[in-house]
């Protein structure tokens, strides 16, 4: 064969070879980029920017025209908040997806378990296994309530013996007041136990105490939000030396079942928290109304509480925004409330499924100013709008706001200052005299978009679109 000859047939054999490689090298491309972006689903840029500060608007995809100095609490970009755009799950940025659960190692160096709310739960320890020779519930004992074991010899243990009980049991509700004790552990030989650290990880928007403080024999702690405690208890003897091992203990807040855990919302239909029995004591109702304001105590049903989306004020004339909740239940005061009537916050406010942007639910927080959540005594309070959904800023853990993660706020007058709520995109409307900026929560309404005259993402919006009110059951906390 010639070099010509043997020359052609090798870049005839190189020209077949390259083409499949290329495809495969394009289609391995391809699934890593399917795979970041799962990965990316609740991990979702926040909205950034903080309150009362610019004057630019975020509904960058939107058809109409941004409002110069409406949106004061962020450049809310409308991938970043989970737009048509951006391709990711709206209005989340979690350290790990709600409601996951995972193995863990707990303070024993067994096996546990923990859940997701909006960050990781503490690492709760496995029942006592009879089949080792370890303490696997991290109470300071091997293999109690079993059969003795012969091959298991107990270690010396020289440091004092920690043991915790709870009265009121594993099982409480919300706002218990639990009586925590020492009294039955113990130091090694004639050692004596003589000093005590009690230490606490609560759900999110816990905030008890122990009373009268952390280092006594047997403190108070009330739990003032529904969800998980793990309870933390260290010894000292006498001698200086410190328990090898904590004890640990854990009680689930569950909140009281109203009489009627079905209603919540005046219409009989919820359109946030959806699950009346992990929700018995909090709704999400979508409606409108047209009377002003939502923050203030003097704001109270106008129209007989026949107000909501599928009620017979679907169009909100004469209604308040209470009118949305049913009788015997009110618009949700406070975060500390929300907190305490919902173990994972805000995560199901929103159902999977939802449009983005397509919902927010307001409760009664106050606040002063920077969309900081403030309280009642500090004066005139009804600055902001605060709620869960997915419509509106999100809130960070610097406005402390528990786990409220929505806030609609504004710097220009008679604008509620997101321009997705507003029309013509939507039905939130601020409209007020003198700094109405500053009084969002007294001045807001849900009329416009009357005969669905307004429209969002090619669909129309009525009054009673784009959410509504957080309604809870019982008395607020």
């Amino acid at each position: 064969m010639s070099a010509l000859t043997r020359w052609a047939a090798v870049a005839a054999l190189t020209a077949a070879c390259s083409t499949p490689q290329t495809q495969a090298a394009g289609a391995d491309a391809a699934a890593d980029s399917d795979a970041a972006e799962a990965d990316l689903a609740f991990a979702t840029k926040p909205d950034t920017g903080g309150a009362e500060a610019s004057g630019v608007s975020d509904a960058t995809d939107d058809a109409a025209a941004p409002d110069a100095g409406t949106d004061d609490t962020a450049v809310a970009d409308s991938a970043a908040d989970g737009g048509a755009d951006g391709g990711k799950k709206p209005g989340f940025d979690y350290e790990c997806k709600p409601l996951s659960t995972e193995s863990c190692v707990t303070a024993c160096g067994s096996a546990g378990t923990r859940k997701c709310l909006k960050e990781w739960g503490p690492c709760i320890p496995p029942a006592e296994f009879c089949g080792n020779c370890v303490d696997d519930n991290c109470d300071g004992l091997i293999n109690e309530g079993c059969a003795p074991n012969p091959a298991c010899t107990p270690p010396v243990v020289k440091c004092p013996i920690a043991i915790l009980a709870v009265a009121e049991g594993q099982k409480v509700g919300t706002q218990a007041v639990l009586h925590l004790s020492a009294a039955g552990s113990y130091g090694q030989g004639l050692a004596k136990v003589v000093k005590w650290f009690w230490t606490v990880q609560a759900p999110l928007g816990g905030s008890g105490q122990f009373l009268p403080s952390a280092d006594v024999q047997a403190p108070t702690y009330t739990t003032t939000a529904a969800g998980q405690y793990l309870f933390h208890l260290d010894v000292w003897d006498d001698a200086g030396v410190q328990s090898c091992v904590q004890a640990l203990f854990t009680v689930t807040a569950a909140t009281d079942p109203p009489v009627n855990p079905e209603l919540g919302c005046a219409d009989g239909t919820r359109e946030g928290f959806l699950d009346t029995k992990a929700y018995p004591q909090i709704a999400g109702c979508s409606g409108a109304w047209d009377q002003p304001g939502l923050t203030p105590d003097s704001i109270v049903p106008t129209c007989g509480n026949q107000g909501g989306n599928d009620g017979p004020k679907a169009d909100g004339k004469g209604c308040a925004a209470p009118d949305l909740c049913a009788a015997g239940w009110h618009v949700c005061k406070t975060w500390q409330e929300v907190a305490a009537k919902s173990a994972t916050g805000c995560v199901d406010a929103t159902p999977a499924g939802a449009a983005p942007k397509s919902l927010f639910f307001a409760i009664r927080q106050p606040s002063q100013n920077g969309s900081v959540c403030g309280g009642w005594a500090d004066g005139p309070n009804f600055n902001d709008l605060f709620g869960c959904g997915n419509l509106g800023t999100t809130l960070d853990a610097t406005k402390n706001c528990g786990p409220l993660d929505r806030v609609i706020a504004s710097t220009a007058p008679n604008k509620c200052g997101f321009n997705e709520a507003e029309p013509n995109l939507g039905p939130w409307e601020c409209v007020g005299p003198g700094k109405s900026d500053l009084n969002e929560g007294a001045n807001v309404t849900k009329k416009a978009c009357q005969n669905m005259s307004c429209q969002y993402d090619g669909q129309p919006v009525g009054p009673a679109g784009k959410g509504g009110v957080l309604c809870c059951g019982g008395t607020a906390p």
